[in-house]
């Protein structure tokens, strides 16, 4: 997993090199040619899509394991340049407790603005901001370790496409509220458990569009503690 990390991370660091290298949107006509689309707004890269995909967590820790579920986002345009955007995911992991696995069910809620400029051809910068809640179920018997956090996200990103590829990064500075989620570490560890929780999440990805409407995705979420590598499809309205 670490290596696929590795190669998405890379992919994604790579994108502003390209751009200042010259002409991206001839990079991939070759390869796999498909007209990309061009909008009102003179973009090739839709800001109206539903994502629907697979979660799978590595949590970098022996106490959380079999962690996966699904997430659906979506992203809707107001203007040429500002779009609004959101998303849903229900997962759960099961929890070492001092040798009892404890399931943990989780659901995360987010919704944000967002702005695009046009630095080249079907390349864009963003910028992104919104709230983010989660919600914690413990199993049975553990219900007073059930929290709610709630918090808020903000930071840059970059997508570019070329023919039926496309590539996109974002570095978003996350702070949360109630987050207990580190609070295994008191009962297995020395090290004082964290209520809030403030960092960075970098998120990067790459779709392959099938056609005008389908696209295949694969990303990463990947935090201090936790990475989330995800896999479906992008619906384009």
């Amino acid at each position: 997993m670490k290596k696929q990390l590795i190669q998405l991370a890379m992919a994604s660091l790579l994108l502003p090199g390209v751009v200042a290298a010259g002409d991206w949107g001839g990079l991939g006509k070759g390869i796999a040619p498909l007209a990309p689309p061009v909008s009102d707004c003179n973009t090739c890269l839709s800001y109206d899509f539903i994502d629907l995909e697979y979660l799978m967590t590595d949590y970098g820790t022996p106490y959380f394991d079999d962690g996966g579920g699904f997430d659906i986002g979506f992203s809707k345009s107001l203007t040429c340049n500002l779009f609004l955007t959101g998303s849903f995911a229900d997962s759960s992991y099961d929890y070492d407790w001092v040798g009892h696995y404890v399931p943990v069910d989780t659901q995360r809620f987010r919704l944000g603005l967002g702005a695009r400029a046009s630095i080249g051809e079907c390349v864009d910068l963003t910028f992104e901001g919104g709230a983010q809640h989660l919600d914690a179920e413990f199993g049975s018997g553990y219900a007073d370790h059930d929290y709610d956090s709630w918090g808020y996200y903000v930071g840059p990103g970059i997508r570019a496409r070329a023919g039926k590829f496309e590539a996109y990064a974002k570095l978003l500075f996350v702070s949360s509220e109630g987050n207990a989620s580190q609070e295994y570490l008191s009962h297995h560890t020395t090290v004082h458990r964290r209520v809030d929780q403030d960092g960075w999440l970098f998120t990067p990805g790459v779709l392959f569009h099938m056609n005008d409407v389908l696209a295949l995705k694969v990303g990463a979420e990947v935090d201090e503690a936790d990475t989330a590598f995800t896999f479906g499809a992008r619906f384009n309205y």
